[in-house]
């Protein structure tokens, strides 16, 4: 039985009360270092199958998020390495896979300072941007970019209107912001000069899967001749795409777009859609701006990943 807090992050994670792809992979490291913490695990094969398990109920609580998995399975494979390359004692298999955990936290946020950087300097001077849901990544590039006396524009982003939390936190931070119906894209999309959007999966063919109206938000973007960029760090690429998987398509609660609907009406509530490479400019990640063929290529680099064997 997991520990309490255990149980609290992955509530967290699943409900939608921790927010961007790189908040989750946070967190559910976080979640690891906890199994470490409370572990009763007798020997090294013991502590390996409770990470390994945890890391399966993880992946499981946000289908679409390619970026904690990559993480999960990147702790639990240096977790069979050490173990079976270096005969530890027990408690300092632990530590050692605690601290690794902690360090990898630490490069996650020293990657988006760079990513941030890189975007900032793409933002023009003076501005207008258009934003959908919320990404913290996104919000660090626009927060980096404040100098440039950017306006922003933010869609609420039915139906957990994650756009509010976008328009809060740049309005605290002194940017110039206004909220905006979803359905108000295209009227808005004639006063901006750039599309910005944060990215929880993107594919082998630089597809981009994001926040349901994403690819909405793409199109009316090529239909103006406003330039679309995805903010999206390199750990975000679902390898299963190169194999023909699909990156599944979370499917919500009903109730979240209509608590108590009349007898007959259906509710579909996707939480994800695909934004396909020709609709985006590029991709803003740790490495610089690249364009969406590129993906593949860095991100498998990045992940120490030899498809081809």
């Amino acid at each position: 039985m997991a520990h309490e807090d255990i149980k609290k992050l992955v509530s967290d994670i699943k409900s939608l009360k921790v927010q961007g792809a790189r908040n989750v992979a946070k967190t559910a490291l976080k979640a690891l270092i906890l199994q470490a913490k409370y572990s009763k695990a007798k020997n090294s094969k013991s502590f390996y199958d409770e990470i390994k398990s945890l890391s399966g109920v993880l992946a499981e609580t946000r289908p679409t998020e390619p970026m904690m998995r990559n993480l999960l399975e990147r702790a639990s494979t240096y977790l069979y390495e050490k173990s079976r390359k270096e005969k530890r004692q027990l408690d300092q298999l632990k530590n050692d896979f605690i601290n690794e955990q902690k360090n990898y936290i630490k490069k996650i946020d020293e990657d988006a300072e760079k990513l941030f950087a890189y975007g900032a300097r793409l933002v023009p001077n003076d501005a207008v941007v258009i934003t959908h849901c919320h990404s913290s990544t996104v919000t660090g590039i626009l927060k980096k970019a404040k100098s440039k006396n950017i306006k922003v524009i933010a869609c609420e982003t039915r139906p957990r209107y994650q756009g509010r939390i976008t328009a809060k936190e740049l309005a605290e931070a002194g940017i110039d912001v206004t909220l905006v119906v979803d359905g108000a894209m295209n009227l808005y999309m004639k006063k901006a000069d750039l599309v910005l959007v944060g990215a929880d999966s993107v594919t082998s063919r630089g597809d981009l899967i994001n926040k349901v109206g994403t690819s909405t938000l793409a199109h009316i973007a090529r239909m103006h001749d406003v330039s679309f960029y995805s903010a999206a760090e390199l750990f975000k690429y679902s390898i299963m795409t190169f194999y023909g998987t699909r990156e599944k398509i979370e499917e919500r609660d009903p109730s979240e777009v209509w608590e108590k609907p009349p007898k007959g009406v259906k509710i579909s509530n996707p939480a994800f859609d695909v934004t396909a490479a020709k609709y985006i400019n590029g991709y803003i990640t740790e490495v610089g701006v690249i364009p969406p063929q590129s993906f593949f290529t860095l991100a498998t680099q990045k992940l120490g990943v030899k498809i081809y064997e």
